[in-house]
């Protein structure tokens, strides 16, 4: 069963590529809750602001945030529909090579 307007394979991977880091994980988290600005994740992980950045370029060019600007702030959030329509591509996928590896 097909999702509509169901990522490719190439998008999947890069959404799963960008997931595979804990920071960027526990960002996503964050994310979830509210949108934040570059500040309040920096200040959450205490990290150099440099590194939070390319943790959120990443996320950004995968789809998964965001972002807009509110004077000199940028702020982050979460595009909910890319996780959602990536693990269900990929669950799609799973179901399909379960059921042709039992013959279904």
């Amino acid at each position: 069963m097909a999702v509509e307007n169901s990522p490719d394979f190439e998008t999947t991977a890069a959404v799963f590529a960008a997931l595979s880091n804990p920071t960027r994980m526990e960002i996503v988290k964050m994310l979830d809750v509210r949108p934040r600005s570059v500040t309040e994740i920096v200040d959450f992980f205490m990290l150099a602001q440099s590194t939070i950045s390319r943790h959120l370029e990443v996320l950004r060019k995968a789809g998964i945030v965001s972002v807009s600007k509110d004077a000199q702030k940028r702020i982050y959030s979460l595009n909910p529909s890319i996780l959602r329509d990536t693990t269900l591509t990929w669950l799609n996928t799973l179901n399909s090579v379960r059921r042709k590896s039992r013959g279904e």
